[in-house]
């Protein structure tokens, strides 16, 4: 009992602070507050009454015959402020009518009677000792108050209900208030008092505790639920929404709704986007929500509307009064439910408008969308899309968030080009990529010279005589060798050369040479004042040295930074190890090569065909990327396979049950895809193609879903494209995109001959692992002539001519089985270099072993690679768990 008469009181002093933002009259709130404290009286009468049975052994006293009268009194008063509550919210303006007047001066007489005889009467302390007159009247006053009054006003509410004429809201609180609180209350105080009305006994006693303390628990219970309940459904406009707890996943969900914005490029997207947005976020079927927008005078969007609606609306729209502008930018949203709720209580000119254009087009929510003060879009939600529930304050301010960027991007699709600066932000993320590939090799380079420093001493040699000596021992120690005995060497032979160059011509010389280890030299020589002697310096190269042998070979000047990657740089290296040259044309190439493989832009090869999987493995392992997919078309694609296999496919045009996920989505941020032959893809394709190179997110094939991706695209072409486009064989757009990024080598065919003469000693290099051999089968003029006048078309076939001259040469001198050839001489993908290098050893290698199944994925291939049996492969494979 203490925590009704708690939690009565708790509601009445909201209800008293709430008062001043009722929403219609304070008369509901004052019959409401009535209730509570009638009701409140009644229970402290019982708690009196209970307390005098328990502790005072039913002791009479005039305290508690005073308490129970106004306990009398007071339920008149209860039953009368209730009906007259239930009336007044059901009624859309409420007066007080004949039949109020006359049940409310009963309620008024009997209640006044039970004060008055409380006070003439003051002196009685038993019940038995009251007038037989007081006894009557209680009778009267329970069978009044029970039946026709409160019956009366029930009949009323319920059959409004059943009318529909209420607002929903007002409906699911008048549901909530007569099957949780009013209806029980009646039915409990009708089963205490039915005895004592009908009893013949005039003397009876209503001894009930059991019954109305069990009644006034669950009341109690039922009182905070409904109260709970109903206040989040704005009973007396508590609040100007429908409550509901705040949604702490939504800006996680949100963020999906950002990322799909950033790829918008059509209106059908930004539809498909907010239906999408509504079902997540809010339940509401996708074909219930239409996203309209708005015609400007500079631009216009083709869409698919709804005639009818978008008649209605414009037709509101330009008809209606300023005053409802300002309604509209005030309210932001118009929910039906809400707006009838408000307009069945407080109708104004505005509210009844409003509703009036929301039952013209049969919506449950008017989202307009606004781009300073202006409608540019709207969002109609039709009418009883989700009825089971209301729209609430949450999803209020969810609804407003989407709209506040969704104004951004129509206004954007309006008035600039959206698919423009898609481009420029990919091109922006390119360069951006690009100048960060940049300074990462600058650091490179620079950290490179930096470990050089601890060889800072410059050795002294001097050439006097046709015989060198060493002037200090960091000349020995660079120099590793006796130039005088080992004149076959290449160190002692760049030695002699330079003095001879230094003794002709009477001025310095430099050369570059490399030490035992492989570094580069430099050999600076200069005439001596005494007559045919020479001063030679030996020390490892500066920035300006590396710079200074080659800059006036560079077509752009600017590029210089680029030499130094060359020569210090991994990615450097690997290209310098592809193509061995030093000379203007393949200079220039392989500057141009390293910054094809420094970006990540689509590349289109148009190299001689056996050198295209080498360039592209090597643009692969440079790009850091983990899986190379090669499609290599061999005729013209007559058949949508290869659009399928890259973009994947419509749902609807997706026969089997299974379907794996598109390439381009698998080997997003991963993956390189190389396509051989881009020229026999079939149009539409190549179309596909062009849009997700421009723009860094691709269509599914015969759908308008975007999805993101990054993956680098490269193809190979040895046909004029250019030629191909005019006779309409070749998509335009895929050709603007890659004419940009074509990489050309200059043909073998027409090389200048030194440059190709240094090309084959490069190889010849290479495929020699022993020094010593190096010197002995070295190439000579006449087989570099022969190279000359027989030239091959690619690099392959030169290092394939190369090495078969250098085995001739080791077989004519006898020593074929004693020289060392390189066993990753033929082997093109950076990654194999070491594990074919390794031989038969790397099967004890774990990781290389990984690395060639993930590469091969056949047992048989890492045997033939590795040059041993399979049986040893199939073992390894068991032991690191490398299975098909």
């Amino acid at each position: 009992m203490l925590l009704s008469i708690a939690v009565k009181i708790f509601i009445l002093i909201k209800l008293i602070i709430k008062r001043s933002t009722a929403l219609k009259s304070s008369l509901s709130l004052y019959f409401l507050m009535g209730i509570l404290i009638s009701s409140a009286i009644q229970e402290f009468d019982f708690i009196i009454g209970l307390i005098n049975d328990i502790f005072f052994d039913s002791f009479e006293h005039q305290l508690f015959m005073f308490s129970r009268r106004m306990a009398w009194a007071s339920m008149a008063l209860q039953y009368q402020f209730l009906a007259l509550f239930l009336e007044s919210i059901v009624t859309k303006k409420f007066t007080v009518k004949l039949r109020h007047k006359i049940f409310f001066a009963i309620s008024a007489l009997l209640s006044l009677f039970f004060i008055g005889i409380s006070i003439i009467d003051i002196g009685c302390i038993r019940t038995t000792d009251k007038y037989l007159i007081e006894i009557i009247i209680q009778k009267v006053t329970g069978f009044y108050t029970y039946f026709p009054l409160i019956i009366t006003s029930l009949t009323l509410a319920i059959w409004q209900i059943k009318k529909s004429n209420l607002p929903r809201l007002l409906q699911k609180q008048l549901r909530l208030l007569l099957t949780v609180v009013i209806i029980p209350l009646w039915i409990f105080d009708l089963v205490q008092i039915t005895p004592f009305i009908f009893s013949l006994n005039l003397s009876w006693l209503n001894t009930g505790y059991a019954a109305a303390s069990t009644s006034t628990i669950l009341l109690t219970t039922a009182i905070l639920y409904c109260s709970k309940k109903i206040i989040g459904l704005r009973f007396l406009n508590w609040s100007p929404h429908v409550q509901s707890p705040i949604d702490i996943d939504f800006m996680e969900n949100f963020k999906i709704i950002l990322e799909r914005f950033s790829r918008v490029t059509s209106i059908e997207e930004l539809t498909h986007i907010t239906q999408g947005f509504f079902k997540e976020a809010f339940r509401i079927p996708y074909n219930r929500v239409h996203l309209h927008i708005r015609s400007t005078q500079h631009h216009r969007l083709p869409q698919e509307e709804d005639g009818s609606t978008v008649a209605l609306v414009e037709a509101f729209m330009s008809t209606h009064a300023k005053t409802m502008c300002e309604y509209l930018k005030k309210n932001t949203i118009l929910i039906y439910d809400e707006l009838a709720f408000t307009d069945f209580y407080e109708s104004t000119a505005e509210s009844s408008q409003a509703l009036h254009f929301l039952d013209g087009i049969q919506a449950d929510i008017f989202l307009p969308v606004y781009e300073k003060d202006t409608m540019i879009a709207y969002i109609v939600v039709d009418r009883f899309a989700r009825f089971d529930s209301f729209y609430t304050s949450t999803e209020y301010d969810e609804m407003l968030i989407f709209v506040r960027y969704l104004s951004n991007i129509i206004n954007l699709m309006q008035n600039k080009n959206l698919d423009m600066l898609i481009r420029q932000e990919k091109e922006l993320q390119e360069e951006l990529y690009a100048k960060h590939q940049e300074i990462s090799q600058y650091k490179e380079s620079i950290r490179s010279f930096l470990r050089n420093q601890r060889h800072k001493d410059i050795g002294i040699i001097f050439y006097k005589n046709r015989r060198f000596s060493f002037g200090n021992q960091a000349a020995k120690e660079l120099i590793g060798i006796n130039p005088n005995l080992q004149e076959g060497h290449a160190t002692a032979k760049a030695l002699k050369h330079l003095a001879q160059q230094v003794l002709a011509y009477k001025a310095a010389q430099t050369v570059h040479t490399k030490d035992s280890d492989g570094n580069k030299l430099i050999l600076s020589g200069m005439p001596s004042l005494e007559h045919h002697n020479v001063i030679i310096s030996v020390y490892y190269p500066e920035v300006t040295d590396v710079i200074k042998k080659q800059i006036d070979m560079l077509r752009d000047p600017s590029e210089w930074d680029y030499l130094l990657y060359l020569e210090t740089t991994k990615p450097g290296k690997l290209i310098n190890h592809l193509i061995p040259g030093s000379g203007e044309t393949l200079l220039n190439f392989k500057i141009e090569l390293l910054k094809t493989a420094l970006s990540k832009k689509a590349t289109l090869l148009n190299i001689a065909e056996r050198d295209v999987r080498p360039m592209v493995e090597l643009l692969h392992h440079v790009s850091l990327r983990e899986t190379l997919h090669v499609i290599e078309l061999t005729e013209p694609v007559k058949n949508f396979e290869i659009a399928i296999k890259l973009f994947g496919i419509n749902a609807l045009f997706n026969n089997s049950k299974a379907q794996s996920a598109p390439l381009l989505e698998a080997l997003d941020a991963i993956g390189t895809i190389f396509i051989k032959n881009i020229d026999l893809l079939d149009l539409e394709t190549q179309e596909y193609l062009a849009e997700f190179i421009r723009y860094g997110f691709f269509r599914v094939f015969k759908s308008e879903h975007k999805i993101s991706s990054n993956v680098r695209i490269i193809c190979s072409s040895n046909k004029d494209l250019g030629a191909l486009v005019r006779e309409n064989k070749f998509s335009q757009s895929l050709f603007n995109e890659l004419k940009h990024t074509t990489l050309e080598m200059p043909s073998l065919l027409t090389l200048p001959e030194d440059e190709l003469a240094i090309l084959a000693e490069g190889f010849s290099e290479q495929a020699i692992v022993n020094q010593t051999y190096k010197n002995l089968l070295s190439l000579s003029e006449k087989d570099k002539f022969r190279l000359a006048h027989h030239r091959p078309a690619s690099l392959e076939e030169l290092k394939l001519k190369v090495q078969q001259i250098l085995i001739q040469k080791s077989k004519k001198s006898d020593i074929y089985d004693e020289t060392q050839f390189d066993p990753a001489y033929e082997v093109s993908d950076p990654e194999l270099v070491q594990a074919a290098r390794l031989g038969k050893k790397a099967l004890k290698d774990q990781k290389t072993m990984s690395l060639l199944w993930n590469k091969f994925k056949n047992q048989n291939k890492i045997a033939s690679f590795l040059g041993v049996n399979r049986s040893s492969v199939n073992r390894r494979c068991k032991q690191y768990h490398l299975e098909e």
